[in-house]
């Protein structure tokens, strides 16, 4: 099953109404996110028939290469096309931090995802890419299980500084928590 199944749940079944694409290419994203790769790729495919400068499908086309036997450098190939063919879109950037990810690169697939969500902020893909990221990633604390209640807490707090403006809110409230604490001990 696909590590992007979940978004059916996570968006309620409306995931391919925010996307920018086709119609078509939205039922070949469908259809991949239902679990069936091999077809998924038989529609990209099809779809790259008919527009070969159709970004989006290849990029749909390079997760599913991913996806389904795990040939990484034909879909980084494919991936990176699609980036070629239109480099403000976020949907080659998207895939090639997918194929990353489950390549196990995990720094170089968190470079393309944050590209991708500087180009589109709210595109439901890149919630799949985060949550492989997030899981992929080793805790914050090697030595203690993933499941510790000190690595889920830190492993929390480093998901939700991802942004410049959530660091710079922590960083903040630390050098408050800090003044406070010397405050009262001096």
């Amino acid at each position: 099953m696909s590590e992007l199944s979940h978004l059916l749940e996570f968006r309620a079944g409306g995931f391919t109404t925010d996307m920018f694409a086709s119609p078509a290419v939205q039922a070949a994203y469908r259809v991949m996110l239902e679990g069936d790769i091999p077809e998924a790729e038989v529609r990209f495919r099809r779809i790259i028939d008919e527009n070969p400068r159709d970004h989006e499908a290849l990029a749909g086309l390079a997760v599913c290469t991913a996806e389904d036997g795990g040939r990484f450098m034909t879909a980084e190939k494919l991936a990176q096309q699609s980036v070629k063919l239109a480099p403000k879109s976020a949907a080659g950037y998207i895939a090639l931090g997918y194929i990353h990810l489950r390549g196990s690169r995990l720094e170089e697939g968190y470079r393309y995802l944050m590209k991708a969500k500087h180009l589109a902020p709210r595109d439901p893909r890149l919630a799949a890419g985060f949550a492989i990221y997030d899981r992929e990633r080793p805790p914050v604390i090697a030595d203690l299980s993933r499941l510790h209640p000190v690595n889920r807490a830190l492993g929390g707090l480093r998901t939700g500084l991802r942004s410049p403006t959530h660091r710079a809110v922590g960083l903040g409230c630390l050098a408050v928590t800090i003044y406070m604490a010397s405050s009262l001990m001096g």
